[in-house]
């Protein structure tokens, strides 16, 4: 993997998942923060563009329990539980909205030299949003290689890894980098293997890329 043409993809690092007391806090999820803070270091001491998925909900959501749902509320826009935890911050963010954006906002986006934020509040998965979608393919057409890490294995991680299948770069997931929800992470990597998705420790990976 080369630096210049490698995406980091951060999935979710917010604090209702990662942060003891969080909303919707993963038991042990902090264990992977040191590992969160190490890459994000590593793309900004190696240039390498960072995108990142943020799961944002507006009060009235009908999928929390405040209003009738099934999940706990939790990434609330406004609140501190949905913030990025400190490890992962951006300096320099742009948030891509799932309304459509006119042609001078798509180009602003695709310019950008900080990270881009995709806010996933009115949609599930990019897959699910034509829109988004589209952006991030021609976001990623100069790259060949994207790095994925952040939470829940089974559900946003897994969600975000479909929806980037088929896009053109080869997928790698920072796998001591991704919080887990249950105990069956082996059958997920071995899926992700079978569809030729590759898993890399960070060392591993900051040895690949340093000896490009």
């Amino acid at each position: 993997m080369k630096t210049e043409t490698t995406i980091f993809y951060d999935v979710d690092t917010q604090c209702d998942f990662l942060a003891p007391g969080g909303a919707l806090y993963l038991t042990d999820a902090e264990q992977i923060v040191p590992r969160l803070k190490e890459i994000t270091h590593f793309a900004r001491e190696t240039k390498v563009r960072v995108v990142c998925a943020l799961d944002l909900h507006s009060p009235g959501d009908p999928r929390l329990k405040s209003w009738g749902g099934q999940l706990p509320d939790h990434c609330i826009v406004g609140t501190p539980g949905a913030e990025k935890i400190d490890a992962t911050r951006p300096l320099n963010p742009m948030i891509v909205g799932a309304h459509e954006l006119s042609q001078q906002e798509i180009q602003a986006a695709l310019d950008h030299k900080g990270e881009l934020l995709f806010d996933r509040q009115k949609f599930e998965a990019l897959a699910d949003n034509a829109h988004a979608h589209s952006i991030m393919r021609l976001v990623l057409r100069p790259f060949s290689d994207i790095v994925m890490y952040g939470v829940y294995l089974d559900v946003c991680v897994e969600r975000a890894l479909r929806a980037l299948i088929g896009l053109g770069p080869k997928l790698h997931i920072l796998s001591d980098a991704i919080a887990i929800v249950n105990q069956h992470a082996a059958d997920s990597f071995d899926a992700w293997r079978a569809d030729g998705i590759d898993l890399v420790t960070m060392e591993a990976l900051k040895t690949a890329m340093l000896n490009q």
